[in-house]
C-alpha cells in the first residue's frame, strides 16, 4: 500500500535520496562528536550522581523525596 502511495507522488526518488543524505549526515556527524570527546569531560560526567543529588547516601535502597 505504501509502495502505490509513493510511487505516484512526483519526485519520490529525489525525497527518499533526500532523507538518506540527512540521516547518514546526522548518524555520522553523532558518531564523530562522541569519539571527540574528551576524557575528562566523560570522567565528570561519569561521575555525577544520579539519586537526587546525593554524593553518599548512607542507604541507597531508601527512595529519594522529590
Amino acid at each position: 500500500m505504501e509502495e502505490k502511495i509513493i510511487g505516484g507522488m512526483g519526485g519520490a526518488g529525489i525525497c527518499g535520496i533526500i532523507s538518506i543524505c540527512i540521516c547518514v549526515v546526522f548518524f555520522t556527524s553523532t558518531f564523530l562528536w562522541a569519539f571527540s570527546l574528551k576524557k575528562n569531560y566523560l570522567n565528570h560526567m561519569e561521575d555525577l550522581p544520579l539519586d537526587g543529588g546525593e554524593k553518599n547516601s548512607k542507604d541507597k535502597n531508601q527512595p529519594t523525596k522529590l
